[in-house]
């Protein structure tokens, strides 16, 4: 307790320090994040004694970002967290640490750098952080539970948080091509680790690099380059991976006064292999090319596209195929358990909408695990392998702004079976209508009522035992009432249900597949919402809900579970 009062007392007589230094200094800034979080959850399954009936939890926490510049060229970036666990005085239970830190500055104004922790996205294929499972995540009757998501594990922009150096810079010409932009990178996702008391895994680094070429004001070149790799001597097991990527593709737009038209076309393949004991084992080549042609109105009123991809069943791209959720390993915050055996929880909908503990921030270096019945076309994103289809995209925004509507769909089907000659194929299809009913009515307060629906089907038609037929459907209703000046009244209710039958995939430690298990789903998950949200500013709310969710298997062999949460938010983003 006496340590942890020194800390605080140091941490705070710095804070006052450097908040006197930065008012008599405009070179030091501050800016940041604070939250209280309390939520009362409530079991209400009738046939679980073993675990508690109901019980709390909460924190409060605070996140400075302290921002220096000691040249004008130079910023030292630092985040210090301060947290407290409900339930004990201020004080008891209290964490410090330094979540991110990072240096970044220009040298010559020329060449920009940046050492530490840092965001980092190249293209679909290459590196990129997809988004979760539930397309319509980003309702705003869940928005308080997303915006704690993708805080916690630092999803910003479809982007992964690695640490390392990056370098970028840039060249213009007068002649033949207009300019040559350079971004350069090295970091190390994982250092070496202890498996066993004799056994330790190596450094695992991921470095890339990526150029874009403006050739004329309509067409830009692009290509991207990307490696994760082990280095052998920093482990003793003497198996390294090697997981080179390399893309190259073409945009050609063209700009009118109220209109933008798009053309793409891209390609590249990827290699992977294992080093062992000198020696390469499962070496395998894969590739993928896309097309795509997009049309948009400057004003966003109107905007479609569609195109065509094809990726090579053996294409593996370990930055833009790791997945935010592994089903295979994860189990929920909440109630992991339930009955009175004790039984593991299945991840539901409302553990992806609510728990940022399921999520992962590390890449890997295999085809992670997932549920079929959440995305079964694209698991891995538009880098997932064994795919050939084509997808389209529509939206529009009424003049008078009182309709919103967008429409996503898509064909795909494998390129070769698994487990079979015969090939599955996906079909997807999303919407969403939201009606702002108070631009019709003329009304001071805002008023708006949203409908959405995904609608998701895998068939491999066969009249004997390989044959595959799995729907998944998804309906999302929401309601916002502005009552008192900033004060919301928000409704929400979620529906997925999931019928039909698949085959999960197991594979080796090299990510070769090795067998199939027949599952059968007959799934029904429910989540209703009711609160009160007060927005002080777009980043600095309150929020009261009450949820009420579970779901039913409809298998004797499988428990249902039912569950209810209150829940307090409240959020400033400085």
């Amino acid at each position: 307790m006496m340590k942890i009062n020194s800390i605080l007392f140091t941490v705070i007589f710095i804070g006052i320090q450097i908040f006197t230094v930065a008012q008599q200094d405009e070179k030091i800034r501050f800016s940041g994040l604070t939250r209280s979080y309390f939520s009362r959850d409530v079991n209400k399954i009738d046939l679980d004694t073993t675990s508690t009936k109901n019980f709390s939890s909460g924190y409060n926490l605070i996140d400075l970002n302290t921002h220096i510049n000691p040249i004008k060229e130079i910023e030292v970036f630092a985040q210090l967290r301060i947290s407290n666990e409900f339930g004990s005085f201020f004080g008891s239970g209290t964490n410090i640490l330094v979540r991110q830190l990072t240096a970044k500055g220009v040298l010559g104004n020329r060449i920009k750098f940046t050492i530490g922790d840092m965001y980092l996205k190249q293209n679909k294929f290459t590196l990129h952080n997809y988004d979760e499972e539930l397309p319509f995540f980003n309702s705003d009757f869940v928005s308080s539970y997303r915006d704690i998501v993708h805080y916690e594990n630092f999803y910003t922009d479809n982007r992964w948080r690695l640490q390392g150096i990056q370098t970028n810079f840039s060249y213009e010409f007068d002649r033949f091509i207009k300019s040559l932009e350079f971004d350069f990178f090295i970091t190390r996702p994982r250092g070496n680790q202890y498996i066993t008391n004799l056994n330790r895994i190596s450094d695992m680094l991921l470095s890339g690099g990526s150029l874009i070429s403006k050739i004329n004001s309509n067409l830009t070149f692009e290509s991207n380059y990307i490696n994760l790799f082990e280095i052998p001597s920093t482990g003793n097991i003497n198996i390294s991976v090697r997981n080179p990527v390399i893309q190259g593709g073409l945009n050609y737009h063209y700009d009118t006064p109220k209109a933008k038209l798009e053309h793409n076309i891209q390609g590249g393949f990827s290699e992977r292999s294992w080093l062992q004991f000198d020696s390469l084992t499962n070496y395998t080549v894969g590739m993928f090319s896309e097309f795509s042609s997009s049309y948009s109105k400057k004003d966003s009123s109107l905007g479609f596209s569609f195109g065509g991809r094809y990726v090579d069943p053996n294409f593996r791209s370990s930055a833009s195929q790791t997945r935010r959720i592994n089903f295979n390993d994860n189990s929920p915050s909440i109630y992991s358990t339930y009955t009175n055996d004790e039984s593991q929880r299945p991840i539901s909908v409302f553990d992806i909408i609510s728990d940022p503990t399921i999520y992962n921030q590390d890449l890997s270096t295999n085809l992670m695990g997932f549920n079929p019945i959440y995305s079964n076309s694209l698991p891995f994103g538009d880098a997932t392998p064994n795919r050939l289809g084509v997808f389209a995209k529509f939206n529009l925004i009424s003049k008078n702004k009182f309709l919103e509507l967008s429409f996503n769909s898509s064909y795909f089907e494998e390129v070769i079976g698994q487990g079979s000659l015969l090939k599955r194929n996906f079909v997807l299809f999303s919407g969403n209508t939201k009606f702002n009913l108070h631009e019709i009515l003329g009304l001071n307060k805002k008023l708006s009522v949203s409908f959405s629906m995904v609608d998701e089907t895998t068939k491999r038609p066969s009249s004997n035992a390989e044959n595959v037929n799995l729907n998944s459907k998804q309906l999302n209703f929401s309601s916002s009432i502005e009552t008192l000046n900033d004060l919301f009244i928000q409704l929400g209710y979620k529906s997925f249900n999931s019928n039909g039958n698949e085959y999960l995939t197991t594979r080796s430690a090299y990510g070769v597949i090795q067998g199939f298990t027949p599952i059968n789903y007959n799934q029904n998950d429910d989540m209703y919402i009711a609160g009160l949200k007060y927005k002080f500013r777009p980043n600095v709310y309150l929020n009261l809900q009450y949820n009420l969710w579970g779901t039913n298997f409809n298998d004797s062999n499988i428990p249902d579970f039912k569950y209810q949460r209150l829940l307090f938010i409240f959020s400033v983003k400085l």
